[in-house]
């Protein structure tokens, strides 16, 4: 059967992550410290011997980190230009078990044994909500049952009602950060980020169980969940 059909990952991804430019100043807009991530998922049993798959890797900041946690880090994303920057850095600091993939969220397909754990961070938003439910059916397709997946993204929680107000809010607070203005209301234009109960059910309707979530801003949210298989 043809794939034609199929989303084209690499043009919803934004040019701030495809183009070169951009992609070396995407640290310092979005600094990140995946510490308190990894030792999350050490309190989810993670281990040296296992395997973590990371959607969505950017410029390399969090699977470079992991890699001295674990055996392997399978680090895929859709950005040719992100991964460059990631493997710049993984030659620098002489990471050799982490293995770079260029490839989407929906389009992976995942060869060998299953993971015990995967992560994400601030990459479902830019896929519509079918798409969202694609790539979860990929997340869990490269997990063992039981697995666990860690995500954060951009998450509406406030209430619905309070949409404009809210959105409004967030943007006069960014005023001053390093996003130009078109950056932000490109957020809101062009990209997908949805509500917290389409996307609790989205994922329990792919097969996962919330074991935690937190929301932050109205804006942020975070998951641990575990595979379990099935859409119950």
């Amino acid at each position: 059967m043809t794939r034609d059909w199929v989303i084209d990952e690499h043009r919803h991804a934004g040019e701030e992550h495809r183009d070169p430019e951009q992609v070396a100043r995407y640290d310092e807009k979005l600094p990140f410290d995946p510490i308190p991530e990894l030792e999350h998922l050490v309190d989810y049993g993670l281990t040296e011997d296992e395997t973590i798959i990371d959607f969505g890797t950017g410029t390399g900041v969090f699977p470079l980190a992991a890699a001295e946690y674990c055996d392997q880090v399978i680090a895929i994303d859709i950005s040719e230009s992100m991964l460059d920057v990631a493997r710049e850095k993984a030659d620098d600091e002489g990471v050799r078990n982490v293995e770079f993939v260029h490839d989407g969220l929906v389009s992976y397909e995942h060869e060998g044994d299953p993971a015990s754990f995967a992560f994400s961070k601030n990459v479902f938003h830019h896929l519509p909500d079918f798409w969202k439910v694609e790539a979860l059916k990929t997340v869990g397709d490269t997990l063992e049952p039981g697995g666990i997946f860690r995500l954060h993204d951009l998450v509406y929680s406030f209430d619905l009602r309070d949409s404009t107000e809210e959105i409004k809010a967030w943007l006069e607070a960014r005023k001053s950060t390093a996003f130009t203005e078109e950056e932000l209301y490109n957020h809101f234009r062009e990209e997908f980020s949805t509500y917290d109960f389409l996307f609790e059910s989205m994922l329990r309707e792919t097969g996962f169980k919330i074991l935690d979530s937190t929301y932050q801003e109205s804006f942020y949210a975070a998951y641990t969940c575990e595979w379990r298989g099935d859409s119950h």
